[in-house]
Order: C-alpha cells, then sequence, then structure tokens
C-alpha cells in the first residue's frame, strides 16, 4: 500500500463516518460523567454539555479544513510532511502513546465497572486480557472491519436509551430550576470536565484519508457530534431530575443507578444486562484508537502494524492492572482528561495554523524560483 494514497478495497462510505463519531464519543465515560459535572455547574450542567458540544463541532471544523488541504494523508504523515522526519516522528510518537493511553483508560475504566456491579472478585488481568483479545481479533481484520463494528455497535445498542423512560416517571422537574443559576466561569469548568466523556473525534484525523467520497463527509460528522451532545444532555436532564441533589453527588456510575429501577416481570437485574452489552458500546472506541495507535508504529519506523498491536496489548493488560484502586483510576482518569484536553481541543488549531505557514512558504519559494 502507498503511504496516504489508500487501494480503493480499504476505504469506506462517508456516511458511516456518523457511526465512527458517535460510537467513538460514547464510551465507558457515559456512565458516569453527570457527577463530575454537576460538581461544577449544579442543576445547570445540562448547559455545560451544550457548550462542549459546540465546542466540539468548532473543534471538527477546523479539523476538517486541515484534511482537506492534505486529503489523502493521516495526521502522522501531515506531520512528517510539516515538521520534518525527527521532529514530526517525535511528535507522531507522542501522539502514538496518547490513543494507547486513551485505549488503557477506557479498559480499565470498564473492567472496574464489571468489578463494582457483578464480579468484585475477578482479576483485572483476566479481564483486561479478554478485552486485549477482542481488539486484536477486530483490529487485525483491518479499518473496514472496524468501521463495520461501530455500525453494528450503534444499531445493536441505541435501544438502551428507551429504559431511560422508567426514570421519567418519577422524575421532579422542579430540580432543574431556576434555570442558569451557575455562573459563566462554573458553566466554563463543567464545559473543561466534560472533556474526557466527549473526546473520541479526534479519530477522525487518522480515518478520514479512508473515506471514498470525502466532499460528503462533513455532515454525517457534524450529525454525528450532534446526535452524542443531545444524547448526553438527555441523560444529564433525566439524571437531575429523577435523583436529589445530595444523591447525585455520592452517586459515581449514574447512569447505571438509572437503569437498577428498570425491572420487567421476566428479568429483575437489568443493569447486569446493560453492563454486559456496555462491552459492545466500548469496543469500537478500544479498536478504533488501538489501530491507530499501531498504525503509528507502522508509519514511525516502518514496522508491520499487526507486531505493534500485539505489543500494545500487551501493555494494555500490564498497564491495567497496574491501577487497583479507585482512587487511583479516578487520579488516572483525571490526569487523562487534563492532557486530552489539550490535545484534542488545542493542537488542532496550532497545527491548522501550521499548515497554512508551511503552505504559503512554498507558494511564494515557488513564485521566486
Amino acid at each position: 500500500m502507498k503511504s496516504g494514497n489508500p487501494p480503493k478495497r480499504l476505504m469506506f462510505s462517508s456516511f458511516l463516518l456518523f457511526f465512527v463519531i458517535f460510537e467513538n464519543q460514547v464510551g465507558v465515560g457515559l456512565a458516569g460523567f453527570q457527577r463530575v459535572i454537576f460538581e461544577r455547574a449544579g442543576h445547570d450542567a445540562w448547559v455545560s454539555i451544550c457548550m462542549a458540544g459546540v465546542w466540539a463541532h468548532i473543534t471538527v471544523w477546523i479539523m476538517l479544513r486541515t484534511l482537506r488541504l492534505n486529503p489523502n494523508k493521516d495526521l502522522y504523515e501531515i506531520h512528517k510532511d510539516l515538521y520534518g522526519r525527527f521532529f514530526g516522528g517525535l511528535i507522531n510518537a507522542l501522539y502514538m502513546l496518547y490513543m494507547l493511553a486513551a485505549a488503557i483508560v477506557i479498559s480499565r475504566n470498564y473492567v472496574e465497572l464489571v468489578q463494582t456491579w457483578i464480579f468484585p472478585e475477578i482479576p483485572t488481568w483476566l479481564l483486561s486480557t479478554f478485552l486485549a483479545m477482542l481488539i486484536t481479533y477486530g483490529v487485525l481484520g483491518g479499518i473496514r472491519i472496524v468501521v463495520g463494528i461501530c455500525f453494528m455497535s450503534f444499531i445493536m445498542t441505541i435501544w438502551l436509551i428507551i429504559v431511560l423512560y422508567f426514570p421519567i416517571r418519577y422524575a421532579e422537574w422542579l430540580h432543574l430550576a431556576p434555570v442558569m443559576e451557575a455562573s459563566i466561569s462554573e458553566l466554563g469548568q463543567g464545559m473543561l470536565k466534560m472533556s474526557l466523556t466527549i473526546i473520541g473525534f479526534e479519530i477522525l484525523m487518522f480515518v478520514y484519508p479512508f473515506v471514498r467520497n470525502k466532499e460528503r463527509a462533513s455532515l454525517p460528522i457534524h450529525m454525528g457530534l450532534l446526535a452524542t451532545t443531545v444524547l448526553y444532555v438527555v441523560i444529564m436532564v433525566i439524571t437531575i431530575v429523577y435523583f436529589s441533589p445530595d444523591q447525585l453527588l455520592r452517586t459515581v456510575w449514574a447512569t447505571f443507578s438509572l437503569f437498577k429501577i428498570v425491572i420487567f416481570p421476566f428479568l429483575e437485574r437489568f443493569e447486569y444486562v446493560a453492563i454486559s452489552l456496555w462491552m459492545l458500546i466500548i469496543l469500537p472506541n478500544l479498536m478504533m484508537y488501538m489501530w491507530a495507535a499501531s498504525k503509528g508504529i507502522k508509519r514511525i519506523f516502518s514496522w508491520k502494524q499487526k507486531y505493534a498491536l500485539y505489543a500494545f496489548a500487551f501493555m494494555l493488560i500490564v498497564v491495567s492492572s497496574l491501577f487497583k484502586t479507585r482512587l487511583q483510576i479516578n487520579t488516572m482518569n483525571d490526569n487523562f482528561g487534563k492532557v486530552s484536553l489539550y490535545i484534542v481541543f488545542g493542537y488542532p488549531w496550532i497545527l491548522y495554523a501550521a499548515v497554512l505557514i508551511k503552505q504559503r512558504f512554498r507558494r511564494e519559494k515557488g513564485v521566486m524560483s
């Protein structure tokens, strides 16, 4: 395969970007994002989520402008072209580590979810190994398989939204009043805390060269972002009107606590089913990050991607096992959230400015020569 110019058999239609963006944004963060946003913005937390959604749309807009100037290059190739082989390779290595770290954070949080709700005694390494095997199997199939898993995951899990009707029956809508009581500073803090939950769309910088009809890519991408934002706002509003403020501040996994009141005549503990299905939600997320991370090794060192994938799967198991307590996992999440804020929401603006400067320099050089 020629670098930066994928063969047609690896490309996919642009409408599938809706599912890629949605599935990569909706992950393990959805299980318990409400408390940290509520701590900052109170019952106006849904406003902070709207602000984060708008910020994500603007960031994707600038990403697309960069990619349209380099339509057949992923981020790794853009870096090499822009900064040269050495500095470009260095930045690529950092970005690759970020992708691997994202997969580890998602994996460890899901393992903790299973340990908290279903199997408290199961070792972390065992569940991490199962996840690593599934990720490796999917990524070895190639980008089209991973995109297909994003589509299937959406179809198989979107119905979970319907069961949120159960907590709405006990809603106390006055919990939302008065609207806009939080200050701009508090709303901004809530928006920043949303960064860990809403990231995932940065994968666009790696899958874009594989999109077949790129001129139609903008709409499904922004629709995916909009769908994710609406989903988070709806779940936040339902959480606020269902829990009292004190209850919400003490609830780590608020979304699964909402599922606890869902009871069917044939099924009493619905949350167990939901946690099992949650693996289908996080798998596309994990596969996309591992695919992008292992592709970095191929770009930087020209090694075979599958060997990098095996090594990263092993690292995911080992590093996940190092975080044992809730405090350690919480610290990991906080630190990764801060880093992702700069990488996902800040760096694309620097990259776009650098691409413009480089192009202008080349034009002037061409005119002079």
